[in-house]
C-alpha cells in the first residue's frame, strides 16, 4: 500500500528538520510599565516568526476560599488543607499587625480584589503581544492554578473563574481587535500623550478601506479630541500573507482634560466589529495639587530635588548644624548629609528626637558597610528585597496595598490600581523590621505559597519626632508622573503636623538609644 510522503506532524509537507519558527518563554517584572509593555510589543528572533510558548501572570491564593472548598468535601485534615490554614494564618498575623483592617472590609474582600486583578493585568499583556506582528502563536500561562498554591491559572485549583478573568479572555482572543496604547498613562493637565492605535486582524476584515472614529474622552465623557481616519487592509501578495497586527494611528498629542480617568478609543465605523476599543489613562490639574507651607530642611546632596522644590513654590533651607532650637520638616534624597559618618547620623537622630519629622525619600540613603539598610534609625534593620524578573519569573506577582491615610490623601487606595500606580511601584521594597507605628503601603505574595509580605512607605515614632520610610519610587517619578509629586506634598504636609510645638529635651538615655541602633 502506497502512502503519500506528508513530513512529520510538527513540519506538514517536509522530512528534514526546519528551523523556520522562533520558541521564546517571557515573564516581564509585573505590573508592567512602559518598558516591559514595549518589550513585549517588538520581540522577536532573528527576523523568524515568533511563537510566544510561555507568557502569562498569575493572581494571589484566596487562601480563605480554597480551605472552605476542603471543609464542603470533608478534607479539613488532608495535609494540603493543613497547609493552607498554616498560610492563611501567618497571612492574618501580617493583616493584624499592619492593621489591613482599616481599608479593606475582611481579609476575604483583599483576596476577592486579587484574584479580580489578575483579569486586567492579562488584558494589558495580551493587548500588547497582539500588536506585534512578528508573534504568530501564544501559549497562555497556565491554565489552572495547583494544589500547591502556585496560582498561575485562569482558574483556581477548585477550577473556579477567576472574577473577570473569562470576558477578558474572549476580549483578548477576539479576531479582530483593536491594540491601544497612551504613554505616559499618568500625565500632566496639558501634557503631551502618545496615542497609538494598533488593529490586529485575523482574516476577519477583508482587503480594502474602513473608516475609523477615533477620539480621546475626559473623566465626564466630554470628547477632548476627535478625529476620523481610514485604515487599509492590504490584499495577499503571492505566498505573503497580510500581517497580523496593522499600525494605524499614532501621535503625540497634548491632552486639555480635568484631573481624573480619560480613555483613548477606536471604532471600526463600518465592515467589522472590533473589541478592546478603549484604554485608560490618568490627567492630573496642577492647581488640583495639595499646597506645601511648611519651610522644608534638605538634608543631602540633591540639587535637581532642591531646583524643583523651589520651582513649585516649597520653601527650602539647607541643614544647619547645631543642637536642635525648633521642630523641622527634614527631607532626605539618595545622599546622607554631612560627611554621611556616624557624627552626621546622629545630628539627625538629634533633631528626630527632639521632634522633627524625617521623610527619607528613598532607600539607597542608608547603605552602611555593606548593609544596604546599615543606617536605617531601627535596632532591627531588617532587609531589603528586589522584584525582578531576573531573580524570579514574575508570573507570581504581588499584590501591592495601599491604606486610607493622610499620605494617600485625594490618591485611590485599596490594592494599588496598576495603571495609575504604574510608574510608582517600587522594585525594592523592606521586611523583617519591627512592626511599624504606621504601615501605609506594602505588598503580599500569596501565589506561590506564602512567602513574601513587604513594607513599601510606613512611619515610625523617633523619640518626640518621627520618621516616614519611603520606597515608592516618588523620586525618580518626580516631575514626570504627577502622582510621584502629590505623594510628596502628602508626605511633606503629613510630617509637618505638631510642627509648631517646641523642641525637646533629649531624654537621659538618647547615647543608649543611638548605640541600640547602631549609631
Amino acid at each position: 500500500m502506497n502512502t503519500p510522503n506528508i513530513g512529520g506532524i510538527c513540519n506538514p509537507g517536509s522530512t528534514q528538520w526546519e528551523n523556520i519558527l522562533a520558541d521564546l518563554h517571557t515573564y516581564p517584572r509585573s505590573p508592567h510599565r512602559g518598558l516591559e509593555i514595549e518589550r513585549l510589543r517588538t520581540i522577536a528572533w532573528n527576523d523568524q516568526p515568533l511563537f510566544l510558548a510561555e507568557y502569562g501572570m498569575g493572581s494571589g491564593t484566596h487562601f480563605p476560599r480554597i480551605l472552605r472548598h476542603y471543609e464542603a468535601h470533608g478534607e479539613e485534615s488532608y495535609h494540603m488543607a493543613k497547609s493552607y490554614e498554616d498560610m492563611l494564618t501567618r497571612f492574618l498575623a501580617d493583616w493584624d499587625r499592619w492593621k489591613l483592617g482599616d481599608t479593606f472590609a475582611s481579609p476575604e474582600d483583599f483576596f476577592d480584589k486579587c484574584l479580580a486583578k489578575m483579569a486586567g493585568l492579562r488584558r494589558m499583556g495580551i493587548n500588547a503581544l497582539r500588536s506585534n506582528p512578528a508573534i504568530i502563536s501564544y501559549n497562555v500561562t497556565g491554565t489552572h492554578d495547583t494544589a500547591e498554591a502556585y496560582s498561575e491559572g485562569v482558574i483556581t485549583a477548585f477550577r473556579e473563574h477567576k472574577p473577570g478573568t473569562f470576558d477578558v479572555m474572549c476580549d483578548a482572543f477576539s479576531p479582530l481587535r483593536w491594540c491601544l496604547f497612551t504613554e505616559p498613562v499618568s500625565v500632566y493637565r496639558g501634557g503631551k500623550v502618545k496615542l497609538e492605535a494598533v488593529l490586529s486582524n485575523e482574516d476577519v476584515l477583508k482587503p480594502g478601506e474602513y473608516p475609523v472614529l477615533l477620539q480621546v474622552l475626559g473623566p465626564h465623557d466630554e470628547r477632548i479630541i476627535e478625529r476620523t481616519i481610514s485604515v487599509t487592509i492590504p490584499a495577499k501578495a503571492g505566498n505573503v500573507e497580510p500581517p497580523y497586527a496593522i499600525p494605524v494611528f499614532s501621535e503625540e498629542l497634548p491632552v486639555d482634560a480635568p484631573s481624573g480617568q480619560c480613555r483613548f478609543v477606536a471604532r471600526l465605523l463600518k465592515g467589522g466589529a472590533a473589541t478592546g476599543e478603549s484604554v485608560d489613562f490618568y490627567v492630573t490639574d496642577p492647581a488640583d495639587m495639595p499646597a506645601v507651607k511648611t519651610e522644608v530642611t534638605l538634608w543631602g546632596e540633591d540639587q535637581v530635588l532642591a531646583d524643583w522644590l523651589s520651582g513649585h513654590g516649597i520653601k527650602t533651607r539647607p541643614f544647619a548644624a547645631g543642637k536642635p532650637t525648633r521642630r523641622e520638616v527634614i527631607l532626605v534624597a539618595a545622599q546622607p548629609g554631612g560627611a554621611g559618618d556616624a557624627a552626621a547620623w546622629r545630628e539627625l537622630a538629634e533633631r528626630m528626637a527632639a521632634g522633627s519629622a524625617v521623610v527619607f525619600l528613598s532607600l539607597d540613603v542608608f547603605q552602611k558597610e555593606g548593609n544596604p539598610l546599615g543606617w536605617l534609625p531601627l535596632a532591627n534593620k531588617g532587609s531589603m528585597g528586589i522584584v525582578s524578573e531576573y531573580f524570579f519569573p514574575q508570573v507570581y506577582i504581588r499584590d501591592e496595598w495601599a491604606k486610607r491615610h493622610p499620605i494617600f490623601q485625594g490618591l485611590p487606595t485599596g490594592l494599588m490600581d496598576y495603571v495609575f500606580y504604574r510608574e510608582i511601584i517600587p522594585d525594592c521594597r523592606y521586611s523583617g523590621q519591627d512592626t511599624p507605628d504606621e504601615a501605609v503601603a506594602g505588598a503580599f505574595r500569596t501565589g506561590m505559597t506564602y512567602n513574601c509580605a513587604e513594607l513599601m512607605l510606613t512611619v515610625y515614632k523617633f523619640g518626640a519626632g518621627k520618621f516616614i520610610l519611603n520606597s515608592l519610587r516618588v523620586r525618580q517619578a518626580l516631575g514626570q508622573d504627577p502622582t510621584a509629586e502629590y505623594l510628596l506634598r502628602n508626605m511633606l504636609n503629613y510630617a509637618a503636623l505638631n510642627i509648631d510645638k517646641p523642641a525637646v529635651a533629649l531624654p537621659n538615655d538618647f547615647e543608649e538609644q543611638l548605640k541600640a541602633i547602631g549609631f
